[in-house]
């Protein structure tokens, strides 16, 4: 059954602590477009917010950074209230910021604003940024401007901004790259103890990509694709399909995209920048790999190589096809992999599973599955799958519960990520039944060093 243990903390106050009200002179906008990733709010295994600050920093593209506003303070404004009703209410972020002058670049800024999806950074009296804008909801921004009237008059352009968000404006201390430098917002504690990890202009372990953001991005050519490893320094490289794990390694890594016709995904790099990775399933085409080269205060997109993905016969081996040599296919014998059980919900799950691209088999509901090295990548299939979840346990021992992707035809469900040998990973699937739904366990992944042979217990 899920932890459902209240989350409720004291809320202190020092006699005489001043809080200052208000808002700083410069605040800083930048269209949703440009930005590649997001921070992340900090989430309890049941999806309930437990912290108002932002961890990690925000991705932007490589041409792209924060654009100022300068404001009027004692007419600007930022303000929160509760909307919706229990229990889907959420926070509605009101920004007013006032900007003086009613010129032509004033005036130019309702074409840039009005009916564009943008993010604010506001910087409050204390020196830390609140964000008005989330990657859930979409910003209204609005402009209105007042030339004035007689002589005792004042003329002002006015910049009205309502942004939906699960807290009041989270608080934001990571990197902000701007046309005039790179800055950062004040570190702010989360409401779980944790504290963000902004870091500051030059500085060596918090930047949107970590690392010395003065040493420019290193990357191997010797990629793993499918499991298998390959040199890319000829900028291109064939295989049959389906496109399922790339892995990369190098040193202070920024950034890396991977891109089929119009869709494109980022890697992901684990928090030393020496590794990444990539799970997907594409059948075939032909996949245009692109990174961040430089540094991160100054990172430049350029091509890597392409991948030509030559379609799997019918009936091969790889992936699974249906009536394929493996018998892979969902409801097929139990020699080929088969459904492992069919939940009361009608929902199946499969025997067979991809570990970092390759095709293993588990042996039965609740048993263990090893594997040599870190793993990066996990696919499991069946029939109308929903909430298949990754237990594992972080380096201070928490445990973490991350949700697979489920497909659109719910067919398949994957996740990536980077775990280390000497670590067990626990896949979780609803058990079907609607009148009292948990959580059951449907296979373990045991992670070994390389050469070493798992050895059962029992």
């Amino acid at each position: 059954m899920p932890d459902c243990s209240s989350l409720q903390r004291s809320l202190a106050w020092c006699q005489g602590r001043p809080e200052l009200p208000g808002v700083r002179r410069r605040i800083y906008y930048i269209s949703k477009y440009d930005i590649l990733k997001w921070p992340t709010l900090p989430h309890d295994a049941n999806g309930r917010l437990i912290g108002s600050a932002y961890q990690g920093d925000f991705t932007l593209r490589a041409d792209a950074s924060w654009k100022f506003i300068d404001i009027i303070p004692d007419k600007s404004q930022l303000t929160s209230e509760a909307q919706g009703e229990y229990p889907s209410q959420t926070q509605l972020n009101k920004l007013v910021a006032v900007h003086p002058s009613v010129g032509a670049e004033a005036s130019a800024a309702a074409a840039y604003l009005n009916n564009n999806d943008n993010v604010f950074l506001v910087e409050d009296m204390k020196g830390a940024f609140r964000v008005v804008g989330s990657d859930k909801w979409q910003t209204k921004t609005t402009v209105a401007q007042d030339l004035g009237q007689g002589a005792a008059g004042s003329a002002s352009t006015t910049i009205n901004v309502e942004a939906s968000d699960e807290c009041p404006a989270p608080f934001y201390s990571g990197r902000i790259v701007t046309d005039d430098g790179t800055t950062s917002g004040t570190s702010v504690e989360n409401n779980n103890g944790g504290s963000t990890t902004g870091g500051n202009t030059g500085g060596s372990t918090g930047g949107n990509t970590g690392g010395n953001t003065s040493t420019p991005a290193s990357y191997n050519n010797t990629v793993t694709i499918n499991g298998s490893s390959k040199n890319v320094s000829g900028g291109s490289v064939s295989i049959t399909g389906p496109l399922r794990s790339l892995s990369f390694t190098g040193s202070n890594m920024l950034a890396i995209f991977v891109k089929n016709g119009s869709d494109e995904s980022e890697a992901n790099i684990n928090s030393s920048k020496t590794s990444a990775s990539w799970s997907g399933n594409i059948a075939s085409g032909t996949i245009q790999v692109r990174r961040w080269n430089g540094t991160a205060e100054e990172p430049q997109e350029a091509n890597w190589f392409t991948i030509n993905v030559t379609a799997a016969s019918s009936g091969g081996n790889t992936g699974g096809n249906t009536g394929g040599n493996t018998g892979g296919s969902t409801g097929g014998s139990t020699s080929g992999g088969g459904v492992v059980y069919t939940a009361e919900d009608g929902a199946t799950y499969n025997r067979y599973v991809y570990l970092n691209g390759d095709k293993l088999y588990t042996p039965s509901k609740g048993g263990v599955t090893p594997i040599n090295g870190t793993l990066q990548s996990i696919k499991v299939s069946g029939t109308n799958m929903h909430d298949v979840k990754l237990l594992y346990y972080d380096a201070s021992g928490k445990a973490q519960l991350a949700p697979f992707t489920i497909s659109s035809d719910k067919t398949s469900a994957t996740w990536s990520g980077n775990l280390a040998p000497k670590q067990s990973a626990f896949v979780k699937c609803p058990d079907g039944n609607t009148a009292d739904p948990k959580d059951i366990l449907w296979f373990t992944i045991e992670i070994l060093n390389e050469g070493e042979v798992w050895e059962d217990d029992i």
